[in-house]
């Protein structure tokens, strides 16, 4: 009989729903896409806001996942006032999917008005916004006034509430009796998480007296802001930490945003003032000062030292941006003291490599593995590949560069998933190389509803494919060492990695699961497959947080299928855990652990971390939670498995499990 240790049941041809059972046949599947794609393949487009609103449904309709959606402009910006907003949107956006949130947003208040787009786009054109927009693929939205002659004000708050709302805000819809309508807005010319603001004099002012104190915590939704010129008024308290570069700009506004952002260290760089927060130094204010200033010259300095720098996560709740209540189209939340928008590392792509310029960034899709298919005729086609220069170079020393397989969740694309995982980060600092395979989702039909069934490439595939893609890159690239290959992934990803671990084990140093705890996630190992764990062991960190699929927030403590994890993870790893669990003894998590550290996650979350030694002394076995946490991606986790796996190595003719402390 097989048994359950970490795994994800196969897909069987009777699955059970809440709406009953029933039997499918081949006849009745409608087989995934392949071929998977997450660019629009547009051209440069530069419109006023009303001609991109009509072009968005048409346009988004045809990306990869969208193909029976419906689509329509959102509602909330019928009313907009006309002639008031410009939307430049550089080539091949990314799209469909998430695929999205791998773009820019660049919002540009100006208080002025513009004889025509030609006028517009020549404005943005001379400040260096457009080459800037173009290396890193995203849009421009370029927010003159209402009404040009009086300039902007509070009525202007609520039209750019209403406006942050519907461009940033992905995947919104709307449900009626005849099904779900999706608002195009977001995928056609928005951003999620990284999205920045550039006020020019009166744009500047607008941002420091209306925005940054406004109630619907609008700056905390942004990544990055530059304030060129402006005033601030001195009864302003700037509602939420975040980075900016001030030009010119007043006394009151400098002061404002270092203590908001809690600056208590200071230096000077190219004659730039760079006031920051020595635990959390993204918590920065750069002041500039010059009286003829060349603007494109400080915009590029602000785009490149800090925008493309620091992102926002959604840690809360996923997928929104939401900023003002506005029923049924919008549904702002009260943000908690901290921010639910958590400010985080970026290592921003700039023309197909990494900002720190270490790694490049390359699409492939290859039929090498079509000999593995499920019965519904998928297989692993699809990755990214995240690889340092000189091993693309050839200059770096044979086994030298470490490897680390990235899978991403349900519904996820893998770029964004290294990105907003924290991967992409820690990969350029660390120059490491990142694989990251598309994970394919089935879709099933019946009685005319389409059913979304998980990954079936996890249907006997993934355990096979995984390691061969493992082999492919090693042999591609011989800089990579064979000995410091590592898995991790969220979600589903994470029930992937219990099958990259199964699959490959004589080939994976280390791996953190996250997130993977779902009953759907589940693998079922044979015991062969258990004696051959055990026998060479495998250092696993577990990893999930206080509101996510591990933790039962009623009892304030680790889920029983958690728990399960980690009680089976320790004896393929030769750990004595007690038979009893004793939660007041140990509180969340149940067993005593060697060593137990709680440290602050970006000055915000606390995360606590477990660690269990195996009978030769070797800290084999973790377990992370931070509070408060969704289920949801945070650039923090990349570290924590990073700082865990990095310990590890497996020699590749041996399999001996080698460990280094430090």
């Amino acid at each position: 009989m097989r048994k359950s240790v970490a795994g994800f049941t196969a897909l069987s041809t009777v699955i059970f729903l809440a709406v009953g059972m029933f039997s499918l046949t081949r006849a009745e599947a409608t087989y995934s896409y392949m071929n998977y794609f997450n660019r629009q393949n547009n051209t440069v487009t530069f419109e006023l806001l009303e001609e991109a609103r009509q072009s968005g449904p048409t346009a988004v309709a045809s990306l990869y996942g969208n193909g029976e959606k419906q689509f329509k402009p959102h509602p909330a910006l019928e009313t907009f006032p006309s002639g008031s907003v410009f939307v430049y949107r550089s080539a091949n956006l990314y799209g469909g999917q998430t695929a999205a949130r791998n773009n820019t947003a660049v919002v540009v208040f100006a208080e002025r008005s513009f004889r025509g787009k030609d006028e517009a786009l020549g404005f943005l054109t001379k400040l260096g916004l457009i080459e800037q927009i173009n290396s890193v693929t995203g849009s421009i939205i370029l927010i003159t006034p209402a009404d040009p002659r009086v300039g902007f004000i509070k009525t202007d708050l609520k039209n750019y509430y209403t406006l942050h709302g519907a461009l940033f805000t992905q995947k919104a819809s709307e449900r009626t009796n005849k099904g779900i309508t999706y608002y195009s807005d977001a995928e056609y010319c928005g951003a999620h998480g990284k999205v920045y603001f550039i006020g020019i004099e009166g744009g500047a002012t607008f941002i420091n007296n209306y925005i940054a104190p406004g109630r619907h915590d609008c700056i905390g939704l942004c990544a990055g802001l530059m304030l060129i010129g402006g005033e601030m008024e001195a009864s302003v308290k700037v509602s939420k930490y975040v980075p900016a570069y001030i030009l010119n700009g007043s006394k009151t506004a400098v002061e404002q945003y270092r203590k908001v952002n809690g600056t208590d260290a200071y230096r000077v760089e190219n004659g730039v003032e760079v006031f920051y927060n020595q635990l959390v130094p993204l918590r920065r204010v750069m002041v500039a000062r010059n009286e003829q200033p060349k603007l494109s010259t400080y915009i590029a300095d602000a785009f490149h030292n800090l925008f493309l720098e620091a992102e926002r996560v959604s840690v809360i709740r996923s997928m929104t941006q939401e900023t003002v209540n506005t029923p049924p189209y919008l549904n702002y939340v009260t943000a908690p003291e901290i921010s639910r928008y958590a400010l985080c590392n970026r290592n921003a792509i700039v023309n197909g490599v990494t900002a720190n310029g270490r790694l490049h960034v390359s699409f492939h899709q290859e039929e090498i593995f079509n000999d593995l298919k499920t019965k519904y005729d998928q297989y692993l086609q699809t990755w990214y590949e995240f690889i340092p220069k000189d091993v693309l170079d050839g200059t770096a020393d044979r086994g030298s560069v470490p490897v680390i397989l990235a899978l991403h969740g349900t519904g996820d694309d893998p770029l964004m998933f290294v990105d907003e995982i924290g991967l992409l980060e820690v990969a350029g600092r660390e120059k490491l190389a990142v694989i990251a395979p598309f994970e394919e989702e089935l879709v099933i039909v019946h009685e005319g509803a389409r059913v979304a069934m998980g990954v079936p490439v996890s249907e006997g595939i993934l355990v096979k494919a995984l390691p061969r893609l493992i082999d492919h890159v090693l042999k591609k690239y011989p800089a990579l060492d064979a000995s410091r290959v590592y898995a991790t992934g969220y979600s589903l990803g994470g029930g992937s990695t219990y099958r990259a671990i199964y699959g490959g084990m004589e080939k994976i140093a280390a791996a953190v699961p996250m997130a993977g705890m779902h009953d759907d996630m589940f693998y079922f190992s044979t015991p062969e497959e258990d004696a051959r764990l055990r026998k060479i062991g495998m250092p696993v960190m577990i990893l999930t947080a206080t509101f996510d699929l591990g933790f039962n927030q009623e009892e304030g403590r680790l889920t029983d299928n958690t728990l399960k994890l980690l009680r089976n993870f320790a004896l393929v790893n030769r750990i004595q855990l007690a038979d009893v669990r004793d939660f007041s003894a140990n509180p969340m998590i149940g067993y005593s652990a060697d060593r137990m550290d709680v440290t602050t996650l970006a000055g915000e979350w606390r995360n606590f971390l477990w660690s269990f030694k195996n009978d030769e002394g070797m800290p084999i076995l973790s377990m992370s939670c931070t509070e408060n946490l969704t289920h949801a991606l945070y650039p923090n986790y990349g570290e924590i498995a990073w700082n865990f796996m990095k310990h590890f190595a497996r020699d590749s003719k041996t399999g001996k499990l080698l460990y280094t402390p430090h």
